[in-house]
C-alpha cells in the first residue's frame, strides 16, 4: 500500500524510520549469526545487500532534503532521533560502517581465546597447545601459522617466552619476565618452532 504525505517532513520522517529498521534488523542479523556460527558468509552477503538499500533509501533523503552529502545526510538522522528522545545506540552509523558477523565472530573469538590465554596466568601455554585452539577459530591459520597470534604478537596482547626449546605464549597482564620458571623472552616467536 502506498503512502502520501501531507508535508515533506511527514515523509522525511518515514524514510528514517525505513533506515533505522534496516540498521536494526542488519545490525541484529550479523549478532545472531556470529553467535551461532552458521550462515556467517552468507549473513555477510545479506549485510552489504543491506547496506547498498540503506544507501538508497539515504541518497533519495538527502535529495528530498537538497543534501548531496552523506555527512549531511547523516547529521540530519541523528538530529531527528535525538530531536524525538530515540537513543539509537550501536544504529547510529551506517549498516556498510557497522560490523558484519564475520568481523563480530572475529571479535568474539580472539577475546575467548585471549581469555583462554589469559586464564593460564604466568605459566602460560606451550605453542603445541596455543596454535590447535586458534586454529578451530581462525580460519586463515595455516600449518602452525596464525595471522591472529601475529598480530598479537605484534600488539604487545601476547609474549613468547623460550622454554628449553618449546616456546610459550603467555598473555600480556602476566608478562614480567619469569626467570624463576627457566622462560626468556623469545626475538621472534611467531617464526620459532616447537
Amino acid at each position: 500500500m502506498t503512502q502520501t504525505f501531507a508535508a515533506p517532513a511527514e515523509a522525511a520522517a518515514a524514510i528514517i524510520g525505513d533506515v533505522l529498521q534496516i540498521r536494526e534488523e542488519a545490525h541484529q542479523k550479523a549478532h545472531d549469526a556470529s553467535r551461532f556460527g552458521g550462515g556467517v558468509n552468507f549473513q555477510d552477503m545479506e549485510h552489504t545487500l543491506s547496506a547498498m538499500r540503506e544507501d538508497a533509501i539515504l541518497r533519495c533523503l538527502g535529495h528530498m532534503l537538497g543534501v548531496t552529502d552523506d555527512a549531511s545526510v547523516d547529521s540530519y538522522v541523528l538530529n531527528w532521533a535525538a530531536a524525538r528522545g530515540i537513543e539509537l545506540g550501536e544504529t547510529s552509523v551506517r549498516v556498510r560502517e557497522s560490523p558484519n558477523a564475520s568481523e563480530l565472530y572475529k571479535r568474539r573469538a580472539q577475546a575467548q581465546l585471549l581469555d583462554v590465554l589469559r586464564g593460564t596466568g604466568e605459566i602460560g601455554m606451550f605453542k603445541t597447545k596455543f596454535l590447535p585452539l586458534i586454529g578451530e577459530a581462525d580460519k586463515s591459520s595455516w600449518r602452525g601459522s596464525s595471522p591472529w597470534l601475529e598480530e598479537w604478537l605484534r600488539d604487545g596482547s601476547v609474549i613468547a617466552r623460550q622454554h628449553g626449546r618449546s616456546t610459550i605464549y603467555v598473555h600480556r597482564d602476566f608478562a614480567a619476565p619469569n626467570v624463576a620458571h627457566g622462560l626468556h623472552p623469545v626475538g621472534d616467536a611467531a617464526t620459532d618452532s616447537s
